[in-house]
C-alpha cells in the first residue's frame, strides 16, 4: 500500500497519538485513496487541439538512418548537420548536397539495446550531444551515452544489494575533425549517473548562451517515480519513498547545470558555476538548475531570446512545454502537468483537479492523451524562410496511438496547433526528434519501426510553400536553372500586374540563396522561361488555405522579367 503523500505526516500524528491499531489507519488509507479515484479526471483537458493556419512541407534530406534523436549544426561550420542516431553514430550531413557520412561511431560503448532483444523498443542509447562554443578552436564535444553497469558511479540511488539498469554517462571528447569519420585525440569522462530502469533518460545537452553545460536527466525510470511497483518483472528500485523528481540531491529528474573548464565539483571533473541557485543548499545538488521532471526530451534555449524551453514527457495523462528558471520545481511526481498526480498504489497513476501545496512552476501549454503519448521537444524556430512560423515553437508526439502516427504541432505560449502539411494529413512516422541548423531552419528526425534497430530513420527539412496574398507571389526558394547550364537558388517576390489578363506578375524583390536552401520542386529554366510553382497558397476572405500547382510563362521583351499564367491552376490541397 502506497501513501498519499499530502496525507502522510496527518495519519502519522493520528497514529503517535491515538494508538490507533495499524489496521484501523490502514482503512484510512484506502478510504482516502478511493477518495481521490472518485476525483480521477477521464479527460483533463476535453478541448482537442485543431489544426492551424500554417501549412509547410517536409522535404526528405537523407534516409537509411537508424533512430535519429537530435541535430545540431557545428561551430563555423553552416554547411553540414549533425544528427545524432540512438543505435550510437553521429551523422554528418552536407546541406548542399545531402551526403551523409558517418562522423563518430560509439556503438561499442552502448550497453545492448532491445529492452526484450534485438528490433524490440529501447529508450537507451546514444541520446545526445553538443558542440563547445568555440569548438572551431578546440575541437570539443560533449556526449551522453547509456553505457553498461559495473563501475562506482558518480551518482546513485541504487540500494545496497542492487543492481542498477545501465549507467548515463557524460563526456568530453577532443577532435581532429580533419578527417572523415572524425579523430578523437582525447576523452574525458565528466560524470556518470547509475539509472534504476531503462527508461526516462532524457539525455539533452546544451550549451547555454551563458556558455554553460546542461544536461537533461529523467526520474530513473519505471513509471509513477516510487519504490515498489512492477517494472518488466521486477520491483521498481531507486526512487525512494518520495520520488526522485522531488530530490534534488540527486541529478535524477532534474535539469544540471555545469562548467566542463572547472574542477570544484565533487569528482573534480568538471565546476560548479557559483550562481547555480543552489549553491549552498543542504538538500540540493549544486550542479542542480531545476527539477521536478519525468523525462524531459528534450530542451533548447531560443536563440533570440535566450529562452530555456524544456518538453516533459507524461505518465498517463498530459504531456507538457515548460520555460525553465533557475531554481524552479516543476512539480513531478506531485503534479503532472497542472493537475495533481495520485500514484494509486500499484495501479495506473492519474490526475484530478485537486490542488497541491508546494511552490511548483505550471506548463507553459501542455495536452492530454487524447492527442499523443509522449511529446518530443524541439526549438523556437528563427530562420528566415518561414515567416509565419517566426517566433513559434515547433515540437511534436512520437505517436498518437503508439503505431507510428506522430504528430506537429506549434505554439506561441498561449495555445497548440496542429501543423498542417501539404501533401499528406499527418507525418506517417514516429517522430523521434527535431533539428536546428546554423541558419534557424528546423528538420523533423524520425523512423518507421519505432525501435533503435532496422534502417528507416530519416531526415526531413521543414520548408514553405510559395504564397499568393495581396497581390503579391512569395516565392521562399526558387532553382534557376541557367543558360549556360548552371543553377542558383533564389528567393523572389512578384507583384501582380493589375488589370492584366491572362493575368501577369512583374519580379520586385529578389536575393540570391545558399545552395542549402534549394527546393527542387519551384523551379524556373531561364532556356524555356518556365516557372513551375507546384505549391502555392491562397488564403481566401474566411481565412481558408488552398495549395495550387501554378505555371507561369516568362514574357519576353520585358524591360522587368515578367511572367504570364500559362494555364488554369490545380488545386492541390
Amino acid at each position: 500500500m502506497k501513501f498519499y503523500y499530502s496525507r502522510l505526516p496527518l495519519l502519522l500524528l493520528v497514529i503517535a497519538i491515538s494508538g490507533v491499531a495499524f489496521n484501523a489507519s490502514s482503512t484510512t488509507i484506502e478510504n482516502s485513496v478511493v477518495s481521490a479515484a472518485e476525483k480521477r479526471l477521464d479527460d483533463p483537458i476535453p478541448a482537442p487541439i485543431q489544426k492551424g493556419s500554417i501549412r509547410l512541407r517536409l522535404k526528405q534530406i537523407v534516409s537509411d538512418l537508424t533512430a535519429p534523436n537530435w541535430a545540431v549544426s557545428a561551430p563555423s561550420d553552416p554547411e553540414h548537420l549533425y544528427v545524432g542516431d540512438q543505435d550510437g553514430k553521429l551523422w554528418r550531413i552536407n546541406l548542399t548536397n545531402n551526403n551523409k557520412e558517418v562522423f563518430l561511431d560509439f556503438s561499442d560503448v552502448l550497453v545492448p539495446l532491445g529492452i526484450s532483444g534485438s528490433g524490440s523498443f529501447d529508450e537507451r542509447g546514444f541520446l545526445g550531444f553538443a558542440f563547445h562554443p568555440q569548438y572551431a578552436e578546440n575541437g570539443l564535444l560533449y556526449t551522453y551515452t547509456s553505457e553498461p553497469a559495473g563501475d562506482s558511479s558518480d551518482f546513485t540511488t541504487i540500494p545496497s544489494g542492487a543492481s542498477p539498469n545501465h549507467r548515463s554517462v557524460v563526456k568530453e571528447l577532443r577532435l581532429n575533425s580533419t578527417s572523415s569519420p572524425a579523430v578523437v585525440e582525447e576523452v574525458r569522462v565528466l560524470l556518470t549517473v547509475d539509472q534504476p530502469q531503462f527508461n526516462h533518460n532524457a539525455g539533452a545537452l546544451n550549451f547555454g548562451p551563458d556558455n554553460m553545460l546542461y544536461i537533461a536527466f529523467g526520474d530513473g525510470g519505471g513509471a509513477d517515480d516510487r519504490d515498489g511497483q512492477d517494472s518488466g518483472g521486477n520491483p521498481i528500485i531507486g526512487h525512494g519513498t518520495d520520488g526522485n523528481g522531488q530530490n534534488p540531491s540527486n541529478p535524477l529528474g532534474s535539469l544540471l547545470r555545469i562548467d566542463p573548464a572547472g574542477n570544484n565539483s565533487s569528482n573534480g571533473k568538471y565546476g560548479i558555476p557559483s550562481d547555480n541557485p543552489f549553491i549552498g543548499s543542504d538538500t540540493a545538488l549544486p550542479e542542480t538548475y531545476a527539477y521536478g521532471f519525468r523525462n524531459p526530451f528534450r530542451f533548447s534555449f531560443d536563440s533570440q531570446t535566450s529562452a530555456l524551453v524544456l518538453a516533459d514527457v507524461g505518465q498517463n495523462d498530459i504531456e507538457e512545454v515548460n520555460l525553465v528558471q533557475a531554481g524552479g520545481n516543476y512539480g513531478w511526481a506531485l503534479k503532472e502537468g497542472n493537475f495533481r498526480f495520485e500514484p494509486n498504489g500499484n495501479e495506473p497513476g492519474f490526475v484530478t483537479d485537486e490542488s497541491v501545496a508546494g511552490d511548483f512552476i505550471d506548463p507553459v501549454v501542455q495536452y492530454d492523451h487524447d492527442e499523443g503519448t509522449a511529446i518530443i521537444g524541439g526549438f523556437i524556430y528563427r530562420g528566415n524562410a518561414i515567416t509565419a512560423l517566426q517566433g513559434k515553437y515547433l515540437f511534436g508526439d512520437v505517436a498518437k496511438t503508439g503505431q507510428g502516427d506522430g504528430r506537429l504541432f506549434y505554439s506561441d505560449g498561449s495555445a497548440i496547433l496542429e501543423l498542417d502539411l501539404t501533401e499528406q494529413d499527418q507525418p506517417g512516422f514516429w517522430v523521434l526528434g527535431f533539428g536546428r541548423d546554423a541558419d534557424g531552419e528546423l528538420y523533423v528526425l524520425s523512423n518507421t519501426t519505432g525501435t533503435p534497430f532496422e534502417t528507416t530513420g530519416a531526415v526531413y527539412k521543414v520548408i514553405p510553400n510559395a504564397s499568393f496574398d495581396a497581390g503579391f507571389v512569395d516565392i521562399p526558394a526558387v532553382n534557376v536553372m541557367l543558360d549556360n547550364g548552371d543553377s542558383s537558388v533564389y528567393r523572389a517576390r512578384l507583384q501582380l500586374v493589375q488589370d492584366s489578363q491572362p493575368l501577369r506578375f512583374e519580379l520586385v524583390d529578389h536575393e540570391q540563396l545558399t545552395d542549402r536552401f534549394r527546393d527542387d520542386t519551384t523551379t524556373f529554366d531561364q532556356t524555356t522561361g518556365k516557372l513551375n510553382l507546384p505549391f502555392t497558397n491562397v488564403v481566401d476572405a474566411n481565412g481558408k488555405i488552398s495549395t495550387y500547382a501554378a505555371e507561369l510563362q516568362q514574357v519576353p521583351d520585358m524591360p522587368v522579367l515578367t511572367f504570364e499564367l500559362s494555364k488554369q491552376p490545380a488545386l492541390v490541397k
